[in-house]
Protein backbone atom coordinates (compact mmCIF):
# COMPACT_ATOMS: atom_id res chain seq x y z
CA UNK A 1 0.00 0.00 0.00
CA UNK A 2 1.32 3.14 -1.15
CA UNK A 3 1.69 6.30 1.44
CA UNK A 4 -0.79 7.74 -0.31
CA UNK A 5 -3.38 5.20 0.15
CA UNK A 6 -2.61 4.60 3.84
CA UNK A 7 -3.47 8.37 4.31
CA UNK A 8 -6.70 7.49 2.05
CA UNK A 9 -7.22 4.71 4.11
CA UNK A 10 -6.88 6.42 7.84
CA UNK A 11 -9.00 9.20 6.34
CA UNK A 12 -11.73 7.03 5.34
CA UNK A 13 -11.43 4.16 8.14
CA UNK A 14 -12.04 8.03 11.07
CA UNK A 15 -14.90 9.54 9.29
CA UNK A 16 -16.55 5.87 9.16
CA UNK A 17 -15.58 5.69 12.96
CA UNK A 18 -17.50 9.55 13.56
CA UNK A 19 -19.98 9.01 11.14
CA UNK A 20 -21.20 5.69 12.65
CA UNK A 21 -20.63 7.08 15.47
CA UNK A 22 -23.08 9.99 14.53
CA UNK A 23 -25.73 7.75 13.99
CA UNK A 24 -25.32 5.56 17.09
CA UNK A 25 -26.16 8.64 19.21
CA UNK A 26 -29.05 9.39 17.28
CA UNK A 27 -30.16 6.16 17.74
CA UNK A 28 -29.60 6.21 21.68
CA UNK A 29 -31.14 9.41 21.52
CA UNK A 30 -34.41 7.64 20.70
CA UNK A 31 -34.11 4.95 22.87
CA UNK A 32 -33.62 7.70 26.02
CA UNK A 33 -36.73 9.53 24.67
CA UNK A 34 -38.49 6.05 24.65
CA UNK A 35 -40.11 6.22 28.83
CA UNK A 36 -41.18 9.82 28.02
CA UNK A 37 -42.73 9.28 24.60
CA UNK A 38 -44.55 6.04 25.67
CA UNK A 39 -46.50 7.92 28.50
CA UNK A 40 -47.94 10.75 26.09
CA UNK A 41 -51.54 10.89 25.31
CA UNK A 42 -52.21 10.77 21.72
CA UNK A 43 -52.27 14.89 21.47
CA UNK A 44 -48.84 15.29 22.87
CA UNK A 45 -47.74 12.65 21.05
CA UNK A 46 -48.14 13.66 17.95
CA UNK A 47 -47.01 17.22 18.60
CA UNK A 48 -43.56 15.82 19.98
CA UNK A 49 -43.51 13.50 17.12
CA UNK A 50 -44.15 15.63 13.94
CA UNK A 51 -42.62 18.81 15.25
CA UNK A 52 -40.52 19.00 18.01
CA UNK A 53 -38.21 15.65 17.43
CA UNK A 54 -37.99 15.77 13.46
CA UNK A 55 -34.53 14.23 11.74
CA UNK A 56 -36.41 13.86 8.30
CA UNK A 57 -33.90 15.03 6.04
CA UNK A 58 -31.30 16.01 8.05
CA UNK A 59 -29.85 12.35 8.87
CA UNK A 60 -28.95 11.57 5.19
CA UNK A 61 -26.14 13.91 5.40
CA UNK A 62 -24.84 11.83 7.56
CA UNK A 63 -25.91 8.48 6.40
CA UNK A 64 -24.74 8.67 2.82
CA UNK A 65 -21.32 9.82 3.42
CA UNK A 66 -21.31 6.97 6.33
CA UNK A 67 -21.78 4.75 3.55
CA UNK A 68 -19.45 6.23 1.18
CA UNK A 69 -16.60 6.73 3.40
CA UNK A 70 -16.86 3.00 5.10
CA UNK A 71 -17.55 1.34 1.51
CA UNK A 72 -14.21 2.76 0.13
CA UNK A 73 -12.58 2.04 3.63
CA UNK A 74 -13.15 -1.59 2.85
CA UNK A 75 -12.28 -1.56 -0.16
CA UNK A 76 -8.73 -0.27 0.75
CA UNK A 77 -8.55 -2.50 3.65
CA UNK A 78 -9.11 -5.84 2.01
CA UNK A 79 -5.59 -7.11 1.58
CA UNK A 80 -5.78 -6.77 6.06
CA UNK A 81 -8.24 -10.05 6.76
CA UNK A 82 -9.00 -8.96 10.18
CA UNK A 83 -9.66 -5.42 9.12
CA UNK A 84 -11.52 -5.90 6.28
CA UNK A 85 -13.69 -8.45 7.98
CA UNK A 86 -14.39 -5.86 10.87
CA UNK A 87 -15.00 -3.10 8.46
CA UNK A 88 -17.14 -5.04 6.37
CA UNK A 89 -19.49 -5.84 8.79
CA UNK A 90 -19.64 -2.13 9.97
CA UNK A 91 -20.76 -1.80 6.10
CA UNK A 92 -22.87 -4.48 6.77
CA UNK A 93 -24.50 -2.52 10.38
CA UNK A 94 -24.92 0.51 8.26
CA UNK A 95 -27.14 -0.90 5.41
CA UNK A 96 -28.72 -2.93 7.88
CA UNK A 97 -29.84 0.36 9.86
CA UNK A 98 -30.73 1.79 6.25
CA UNK A 99 -33.13 -1.06 5.22
CA UNK A 100 -34.76 -0.92 8.85
CA UNK A 101 -35.37 2.80 8.38
CA UNK A 102 -36.72 2.24 4.91
CA UNK A 103 -38.59 -0.85 5.29
CA UNK A 104 -40.12 -0.12 8.72
CA UNK A 105 -39.80 2.94 10.00
CA UNK A 106 -40.44 5.61 7.48
CA UNK A 107 -43.91 3.90 6.16
CA UNK A 108 -44.77 4.42 9.95
CA UNK A 109 -43.39 8.20 9.52
CA UNK A 110 -45.43 8.90 6.58
CA UNK A 111 -48.62 7.14 8.36
CA UNK A 112 -47.47 9.36 11.47
CA UNK A 113 -47.03 12.54 10.35
CA UNK A 114 -50.82 13.13 9.24
CA UNK A 115 -52.39 12.03 12.21
CA UNK A 116 -54.40 14.33 14.03
CA UNK A 117 -56.19 13.71 17.49
CA UNK A 118 -59.12 13.09 15.34
CA UNK A 119 -58.02 11.11 12.54
CA UNK A 120 -55.30 8.88 14.15
CA UNK A 121 -56.26 5.30 14.26
CA UNK A 122 -57.88 3.82 17.29
CA UNK A 123 -54.92 1.39 17.38
CA UNK A 124 -52.57 4.18 17.39
CA UNK A 125 -50.02 2.90 20.47
CA UNK A 126 -49.28 0.05 18.67
CA UNK A 127 -47.81 2.19 15.96
CA UNK A 128 -45.96 4.18 18.37
CA UNK A 129 -44.98 1.00 20.09
CA UNK A 130 -43.69 -0.41 16.44
CA UNK A 131 -41.95 3.17 15.52
CA UNK A 132 -39.70 2.77 18.94
CA UNK A 133 -39.23 -1.12 18.65
CA UNK A 134 -37.82 -0.39 15.30
CA UNK A 135 -35.82 2.07 16.84
CA UNK A 136 -34.36 -0.10 19.44
CA UNK A 137 -32.88 -2.74 16.40
CA UNK A 138 -31.62 0.64 14.81
CA UNK A 139 -29.67 1.29 17.76
CA UNK A 140 -28.69 -2.58 18.44
CA UNK A 141 -27.45 -2.67 14.77
CA UNK A 142 -25.43 0.86 15.26
CA UNK A 143 -23.88 -0.46 18.17
CA UNK A 144 -22.53 -3.78 16.92
CA UNK A 145 -21.69 -1.38 13.79
CA UNK A 146 -19.44 0.94 15.88
CA UNK A 147 -17.82 -1.99 17.47
CA UNK A 148 -16.65 -3.56 14.43
CA UNK A 149 -15.24 -0.19 13.30
CA UNK A 150 -13.36 0.79 16.21
CA UNK A 151 -12.53 -2.94 16.72
CA UNK A 152 -10.94 -2.68 12.90
CA UNK A 153 -8.57 0.20 13.87
CA UNK A 154 -7.56 -1.59 16.93
CA UNK A 155 -6.90 -5.03 15.57
CA UNK A 156 -4.85 -2.50 12.43
CA UNK A 157 -2.83 -0.54 14.85
CA UNK A 158 -1.74 -3.57 16.83
CA UNK A 159 -0.09 -5.66 13.33
CA UNK A 160 1.17 -2.15 12.76
CA UNK A 161 3.12 -1.87 15.91
CA UNK A 162 4.14 -5.80 15.58
CA UNK A 163 6.03 -5.08 12.19
CA UNK A 164 7.51 -2.05 13.83
CA UNK A 165 8.55 -4.16 17.00
CA UNK A 166 10.25 -6.99 14.66
CA UNK A 167 11.90 -4.49 12.57
CA UNK A 168 13.94 -2.61 15.07
CA UNK A 169 14.57 -5.51 17.14
CA UNK A 170 16.75 -7.35 14.19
Amino acid sequence: MTRNSAMLLRLFQLLAVVLMGVQLGVSYAHYMQMPGKLLLPLDCYILVQNQVISYKVKLAFIEIPSLISTTLATILIRRHLKSFLLTLVGLVCMILMWLVWALFIQPLNQQIDVWTPLTAPNNWADFRYQWHFYHLVRLGIALLGMVALTSSLLVGTRVKSVVEQKVTLT
